[in-house]
């Protein structure tokens, strides 16, 4: 079988045709277009196969469910095949030479990262040349980090993007970090924040969260507001705060919420939603998570 197309997409904010990628299968999921320079989509293949291609993004993809008994793969120049069970995870970075073939239906987890998003990461938060570093080719690989933030990441796909972009972006920034710390040509030195936020600048975020609860706030806005990388961000904000944006953003939500539950005549629905939260279902999962209660038992104290 010969499939020799290079995929290209300027920017991820349209979502990849991974049919153009990989054909032979159905997408089950797909973050589509909320997610800038990263996607993700669950994929269930056919039994196929392609001949040596490259892509133009960066293809992380985590074994979901049955064992792919024969599945062969282009690493270093070098082919190799193996046993692929659940968990385990390759890597195809942009432009690099790849082939694969398997011989029986497999399901799993892609996640797609713009070369831009991987340079951007390095520019955040290494004192490295974003040109000089690039990431190597994974071939069945077992990485607790990586499966973790995959759960995390097949989860929003499940909820449709339920916990909203601030979440997501977290997610793929940290996953990012990873790749390059665990699986890179030279191990970026990743600097090390200390002394959190200056107070005017932590001012400035939590002025800005208050101001926007009920939207879905992103990671991007935050950072751009106080002239930083989002990574450096996240850092120091957890160091100021003791918690991540994205938990303080959940925390404040709820106690507004818990304000409006003071007015009976208030659906709680509607509170939901003036709060941010997806959906009433989406509130009162956090909310009984952070207070111990149902938003209904709590209005009724």
């Amino acid at each position: 079988m010969m499939f020799d197309k290079k995929t290209s997409t300027e920017n991820l904010s349209t979502p990849v045709n991974v049919e153009d990628v990989i054909p032979g299968g159905h997408i089950v999921l797909s973050s589509g277009q909320r997610w800038q320079g990263f996607q993700c989509n669950v994929h269930h293949h056919q039994p196929y196969g392609f001949d040596e291609t490259s892509f133009e993004i960066n293809i992380l993809t985590l074994s979901l469910g049955n064992t792919i008994h024969t599945l062969k793969q282009i690493k270093d120049g070098k082919r190799h095949e193996d046993v692929h069970v659940k968990n385990d995870i390759t890597l195809n970075p942009a432009y690099a030479p790849e082939s694969q073939y398997w011989d029986c239906e497999c399901h799993i987890l892609n996640v797609f990262f713009e070369p831009w998003f991987i340079k951007r990461v390095i520019a955040d938060s290494a004192s490295h040349n974003p040109e000089r570093i690039e990431l190597l080719p994974i071939f069945k690989a077992r990485d607790p980090f990586i499966e973790n933030i995959g759960q995390a990441l097949l989860c929003e796909l499940q909820t449709e993007g339920l916990c909203g972009r601030l979440y997501a972006e977290s997610l793929a920034t940290a996953l990012a970090v990873h790749l390059l710390r665990q699986y890179s040509t030279s191990k970026p030195n990743i600097r090390q924040y200390e002394d959190g936020l200056p107070r005017y600048k932590l001012q400035q975020a939590l002025e800005y969260i208050d101001a926007h609860i009920e939207q879905d706030i992103q990671l991007a806005d935050l950072a751009e507001l106080l002239g930083m990388s989002r990574y450096y961000f996240v850092r120091l904000f957890k160091q100021s705060m003791g918690v991540t944006p994205y938990q303080y953003v959940l925390q404040q939500r709820v106690e507004r919420a818990k304000v409006l539950l003071k007015h009976r005549e208030r659906a709680i629905s509607d509170i939901a939603l003036e709060c941010g939260f997806a959906n009433q279902s989406h509130f009162t999962k956090n909310f009984r998570q952070l207070t111990g209660v149902t938003p209904k038992v709590y209005r009724q104290r």
